[in-house]
C-alpha cells in the first residue's frame, strides 16, 4: 500500500482512538488493533500501539491530573508492572484462543452484574482486589495485548469521580506501556518506520485528547458508566466469539 495512504489511515485511527480513550478512559488500543492490521502487519500494529499509547496516555493523565491519586492507582500500577513480564514470557505458550475466550466470558459477566446491580444487589468488586486485577491485566497485556478491560471493569466499579477514573486508568496504562516498551527495546522491535508513523500521528492525537476531555467533562457519570460497561460487554462478546 502507498506510504502516504498508510500514514493517513494510521493518523486517522490514532485520532479516533485518542478521542475514545480521553472521553472514556480506555478503548484506544482496542480500536487501533481493529483497524491498523488492514494497512500494516499485525506485529507493526502492536508495536505502533505500544509506542503511541505512551504519548497518548501521558497527555490524557495530564489533562485529568486533578483526579490522579497514588492511593487509587498504586496497587493497580504495581500489579500491571508485575504481570506484564509474566505474560510476555510465559502465558503466550498456552492456548491463546482459550484464554481470550475465558476473558470474554468474565468481562460479559462483570458487565451484566453491573447493569443488574441496582435490581439484585449492591455487590461490587472488592476494593482490595485492585492489585489482583492489575496483575491479571498485566499478564494479559504482556501475552496478548488485551489487558485493559479487566482493569477498566475494576476502576468503573468504584465510587470515584469521572476524572479520578480516567486519571487512574491512564496511570495504570502508563505503567504497562513503559514496561512493554522496555521489553520491545530489548528485542529490537523499534524501527525508523514506526518512529515516523508515531511522530506524524501524535499531533492529531493531541487534538483528539482535548476534544475527548471536553466530552468527558460534559457527560453525566451515570451515562458514562453505562457506555463503558456496554463496551466491556461487547468486547467480551468479541473475545468469546473470535478468541
Amino acid at each position: 500500500m502507498d506510504l502516504d495512504l498508510v500514514v493517513i489511515v494510521v493518523a486517522a485511527t490514532l485520532f479516533a482512538a485518542a478521542y475514545l480513550q480521553s472521553a472514556t478512559g480506555f478503548g484506544g488500543a482496542i480500536l487501533c488493533m481493529a483497524i491498523l492490521p488492514l494497512v500494516i502487519s499485525v506485529r507493526d500494529a502492536v508495536n505502533f500501539v505500544t509506542m503511541a499509547s505512551l504519548a497518548v496516555t501521558l497527555m490524557i493523565v495530564f489533562a485529568n491530573r486533578s483526579g490522579l491519586s497514588l492511593k487509587n492507582a498504586g496497587p493497580l500500577c504495581l500489579g500491571m508492572m508485575l504481570g506484564i513480564p509474566i505474560g510476555y514470557y510465559s502465558l503466550r505458550q498456552l492456548d491463546d484462543t482459550f484464554v481470550v475466550r475465558v476473558l470474554g466470558i468474565i468481562l460479559m459477566l462483570i458487565a451484566i452484574a453491573e447493569f443488574l446491580s441496582d435490581r439484585i444487589s449492591k455487590w461490587k468488586i472488592p476494593k482490595k482486589a485492585g492489585a489482583g486485577f492489575g496483575v491479571i491485566g498485566g499478564v494479559l497485556a504482556g501475552a496478548y495485548n488485551v489487558g485493559g478491560p479487566p482493569v477498566v471493569a475494576y476502576v468503573y466499579s468504584r465510587s470515584w469521580s469521572k476524572v479520578e477514573m480516567v486519571a487512574t486508568l491512564q496511570a495504570v496504562f502508563i505503567a504497562g506501556v513503559v514496561v512493554r516498551n522496555l521489553l520491545m527495546l530489548g528485542n529490537g522491535d523499534f524501527t525508523p518506520r514506526l518512529f515516523l508513523l508515531v511522530g506524524i500521528s501524535i499531533p492529531a492525537a493531541a487534538v483528539a485528547v482535548w476534544l475527548g476531555k471536553l466530552t468527558l467533562d460534559r457527560l453525566p457519570l451515570s451515562t458514562l458508566k453505562k457506555v463503558v460497561f456496554a463496551l466491556i460487554f461487547l468486547i467480551g462478546l468479541k473475545y468469546l466469539i473470535a478468541g
